[in-house]
């Protein structure tokens, strides 16, 4: 179906691998994982998504009646799981999560309906030192991927909301603008600017916002630009934040980005996005939504961001030494009265966290060893009866054992 693909052992073993190392990271700095459901009654989505973000969820009527929709994203059941089942949690809260996400819209995940997230959220928390926080994890769970080379672009929502206040254009164009600023656009852009009755100092402005973007020196650079207290308001906030980034120990993966744009309507300040080596899509991406609680009935300023597991996963695909399956530490054949044997020391093995598998049926030693080329595991123990096995490792000679040496000499991994 299109949009829609399997993950084949590999992909599949490399997506839960990055999954378990972003969680870990997560918890190392103190967040809890919650599950959401993939299906939300559209009530809620209604109130946290905007006309735009509704418009791509996959939507059914259920046995009752009532209208729900496959989850686009998983900030808006965050914030109403926050705000309803864990009201009286005391804030802030540090929350984080992993799943599905689904949209009617191919290109939203770069030619699949269905992607993979992982995300964290930090509720109840304002200021630069929450938003600090986020983009300083953002940046260790790439890192916990085994991604080596990225950037991370922090912008601010308030630096655009600003300019659109001071140049008082009608909502319809201003949503126009945006939309065009978004798609990075410029000849529509400039097709719409064209109609308006905007200063030359403020259409020079719009032309020259996506352009607003490097190291410290574009704050100031910026702040010659702009006379209107919104903008300059985000602006000192942007240098704030990364100073305590510099402290964080990220500095020089930093670069600002004032002409940063984000598609979901309930951002409010700090924006950010997390791009890999050669990748011209976002792995990460995030930012502060002050408004999204307050909507369900609990207002409090919170901040947070996503890992797209799809991105990750084909980054590490692409590297000279691409990730392998999990290897297999033993491999039990049986011949006569070894089966139980095999099943013993298999557990015996997997207690002491070892990968072990056992095969389903007997074999004679040539179509043992042809067995364990292609499972391609480390070792081969071949229970020919319940005191004695063939153990057999790459670059070793065969060695027949009691099953008890063989499980102590393969769990203290003594060749």
């Amino acid at each position: 179906m299109p949009g829609f693909r399997d993950l084949l052992p590999l992909e599949a073993e490399i997506l839960r691998e990055a999954q378990e190392s972003l969680l870990g990271e997560m918890r190392r700095w103190g967040y809890r994982h919650v599950i959401t459901p993939l299906v939300e009654n559209m009530d809620v989505l209604d109130v946290g998504l905007g006309i735009e973000q509704r418009r791509r969820l996959f939507k059914f009527t259920d046995g009752r009646g009532d209208v729900v929709a496959l989850v686009g994203e998983r900030t808006v059941p965050v914030a109403r799981l926050v705000a309803g089942k864990l009201r009286t949690a005391a804030l802030p809260l540090r929350l984080c999560y992993a799943g599905p996400v689904l949209s009617t819209d191919e290109g939203r995940f770069q030619q699949r309906r269905e992607t993979y997230q992982v995300g964290a959220e930090l509720l109840g928390a304002s200021g630069p030192v929450a938003d600090a926080e986020v983009i300083a994890l953002a940046a260790r769970c790439m890192e916990a991927t085994g991604i080596r080379r990225y950037q991370i672009d922090v912008g601010h929502a308030e630096f655009f909301h600003g300019i659109m206040d001071a140049v008082k254009l009608p909502d319809d164009l201003k949503a126009a603008v945006r939309a065009a600023l978004a798609a990075h656009d410029f000849v529509a852009l400039e097709s719409l600017l064209e109609d308006t009755p905007l200063k030359s100092a403020e259409h020079e402005l719009l032309l020259r916002f996506p352009a607003l973007r490097g190291g410290p020196e574009i704050l100031d650079a910026a702040g010659g630009l702009v006379r209107n207290r919104r903008s300059e308001a985000a602006l000192s906030e942007l240098a704030k934040v990364r100073e305590l980034l510099l402290a964080h120990g990220i500095g020089e993966v930093v670069n600002l980005d004032l002409g940063a744009i984000r598609d979901f309507d309930y951002y409010t300040g700090v924006i950010f996005e997390g791009y890999g080596p050669d990748f011209g899509r976002p792995v990460a991406q995030g930012g502060r939504y002050d408004g999204l609680l307050a909507r369900f009935g609990r207002p409090a300023p919170a901040t947070g961001f996503m890992v797209q597991l799809d991105l990750v996963s084909e980054m590490l695909t692409r590297t000279q030494r691409p990730p392998a399956l999990p290897r297999l530490d033993a491999a039990l054949a049986w011949s006569g009265a070894g089966l139980d044997t095999a099943l013993r020391l298999a557990s015996t093995l997997r207690l002491f966290g070892m990968r072990a598998v056992v095969d389903t049926e007997s074999r004679s030693s040539s179509e043992a060893n042809a067995w364990w080329r292609a499972v391609g595991a480390a070792n081969l123990v071949h229970c020919l009866s319940g005191s004695s096995v063939a153990w057999s490792a790459k670059g070793q000679r065969t060695r027949r054992l009691p099953p008890e040496q063989v499980a102590a000499r393969l769990a203290g991994g003594v060749k």
